[in-house]
């Protein structure tokens, strides 16, 4: 037996009543079957919900199998707001993308819960999704280069390349670029230190231009779009 700490990413359905939740973990993902969790009468009813901050504990070999388990927070705040709970869907789904890559899971798995935290307690609640798509390129290995010119190394009024891979000087500019504005916001949120500043605010006027850039990162150098994305611009409108 083993016991988990760990944020449901992801729930299959398994046979008729079972399901199958996949938890972020500090060892990364792990896959656990929850027998009879879909029935009125089963105490893990409630369990098994994306989101869920679980502790767990699970035997088996290949696919782990629950003996006991409890909620540890269900962010029900979060739940009440559509917004919020999209596009934290939009989060964990690219953390379970991604979840099999070999990196620090201890160290985005603890930043996870802080992120949550302050997604839950903040109006202005985005920066902090950003700020995770962010950081996890440098997990990934395509993290840009934010602060010269990947031309000649010249660090004043830099612009963002998306297809080049991160910032080009005024004597380099790409055919299509996003401005030095945009450049400074997304070295803010890249660079932010969530421990020591756990605040940050980004204008709403950067907040599409930020969007559209990180989607079209994504896109261009990991072939990865979140298939929670059209139901995210359903609800804040890009």
């Amino acid at each position: 037996m083993e016991e988990y700490r760990g944020i449901i990413l992801k729930k299959i359905s398994y046979k008729e009543n079972s399901e199958i939740i996949y938890l972020y973990t500090e060892v990364g993902l792990v896959g656990v079957l929850v027998h009879g969790s879909k029935t009125i009468k089963s105490p893990y009813l409630n369990l098994t919900k994306v989101l869920n901050h679980v502790k767990v504990i699970a035997g088996g070999k290949n696919l782990k199998v629950l003996r006991d388990g409890e909620i540890i927070n269900n962010y029900s705040q979060i739940h009440e707001s559509l917004e919020k709970y999209t596009y934290l869907t939009h989060m964990v789904e690219l953390v379970y993308f991604f979840a099999t890559h070999e990196h620090d899971h201890e160290k985005l798995y603890n930043f996870l819960l802080k992120i949550i935290e302050e997604v839950k307690n903040n109006l202005e609640y985005i920066p902090y999704i950003n700020m995770v798509e962010l950081k996890m390129l440098y997990l990934l290995g395509v993290n840009p280069n934010l602060n010269s010119c990947i031309v000649c190394q010249e660090t004043n009024n830099l612009v963002f390349s998306v297809k080049e891979g991160g910032a080009l000087c005024t004597n380099h500019l790409p055919e299509k670029y996003y401005s030095n504005q945009v450049l400074r916001v997304i070295q803010k949120l890249y660079y932010h230190d969530i421990n020591k500043q756990p605040q940050i605010s980004v204008s709403k006027e950067f907040l599409i231009d930020i969007r559209n850039a990180i989607d079209e990162y994504y896109e261009y150098h990991l072939n990865y779009h979140s298939k929670t994305r059209k139901m995210l611009k359903g609800l804040i409108g890009y």
